[in-house]
């Protein structure tokens, strides 16, 4: 009885992960958004928009989704070169 482990699957915990870093970066644009301080943005001085709650929420999941997706690639490869696996 002592010898039954719970495992959890790699590509589960990597998911959970990052739909919890996508909704944290949603919360934060949604809390930055609502801040009467901030006037205009501008993005890479190619873009300036004037920031609502909405759109820095979806500003700030999509820098999430960005930053978790170059960091799970990186992952992905290379556990490609782990000479250890199964």
């Amino acid at each position: 009885m002592g010898d039954l482990l719970r495992t959890q699957s790699g590509k589960r915990v990597f998911g959970i992960i990052v739909l919890v870093g996508i909704a944290v970066g949603a919360g934060l644009g949604l809390i930055i958004g609502t801040s009467p301080k901030i006037e205009h943005i501008s993005v890479l001085d190619i873009v300036l928009f004037h920031p609502t709650p909405t759109s820095m929420a979806l500003y700030g999941a999509t820098a999430a989704t960005i930053g978790l997706t170059v960091i799970l690639g990186i992952v992905l490869a290379l556990s490609r070169f782990d000479q250890s696996a199964v």
